[in-house]
């Protein structure tokens, strides 16, 4: 029998939780990037205090796991979450098709108007929904960790579809191999990274992936939350 679709979910769940049959949190599923990747595999384990974390475990792979998503963002809304990486992909870098790999990413899936999508947008929409099964939203904006060229901050757009931007959030090998906490005004993030405020968020996703540089590592995420004490007000999207 067919498991129904995961519902779509006003909350982030907490990768703490007690695991489900597929061995990931509850609300939790696999997303693929592409169907002839080799997949990242996802683990629930726990850090050094107890407190139970995602593993992923990059092996020339590519894929993450997703939350279905149904969330009114208002000014003020904050994302909050904690990584490690213990290794950069050799000769990464997300400004390439050929090297767009990363330790670690936080993607956040934003809905839109449809008509404000050029032809190439609809086309690389249409794309993705043949090589992975799910059609790309209207935007994404992903949290991600570059090598040293890139500058704290800086928004990078997606080698593929500018429908996806980067914020390089951490950079470099310092903190390679230590848990690191960040804390981001996620409509402050999308209005720098596209120029106008955010729909509603309808996704989220982690993902490390190796397979373009041939890397192999390991990185792990902690729970990730939203805070959304904002005020709603005539500029939020409704």
């Amino acid at each position: 029998m067919a498991s129904a679709a995961p519902a779509y979910s006003d909350e982030i769940a907490p990768f703490s939780a007690a695991v489900n049959s597929d061995g990931l949190p509850p609300r939790w599923e696999a997303y693929l990037v592409t169907r002839n990747k080799r997949l990242t595999h996802y683990e629930q384990t726990t850090d050094s205090d107890g407190i139970a974390v995602i593993r992923a475990t990059v092996d020339e792979s590519a894929s993450g796991i997703a939350q279905k998503l149904d969330i009114p963002v208002y000014p003020g809304t904050k994302l909050s979450w904690r990584w490690r990486a213990d290794a950069m992909p050799t000769n990464a870098d997300i400004r390439t098709k050929r090297f767009d790999d990363a330790p670690v990413r936080i993607a956040l899936a934003f809905d839109g108007d449809p008509s404000k999508l050029t032809v190439q947008d609809h086309m690389h929409r249409e794309l993705a929904r043949m090589v992975s099964g799910r059609e790309l939203p209207f935007a994404t904006l992903m949290y991600t960790w570059g090598d040293d060229k890139f500058a704290a901050n800086e928004v990078v757009r997606n080698p593929y579809t500018a429908r996806i931007r980067s914020i390089v959030v951490e950079r470099g090998d310092d903190q390679l191999g230590k848990w690191q906490t960040y804390s981001r005004d996620i409509v402050k993030d999308y209005e720098k990274a596209f120029g106008e405020p955010p729909g509603r968020l309808v996704g989220i996703a982690i993902m490390s992936d190796g397979d373009n540089t041939q890397s192999k590592f390991t990185a792990w995420y902690g729970d990730i939350h939203l805070d959304t004490d904002g005020i709603p007000t005539t500029t939020a999207a409704k």
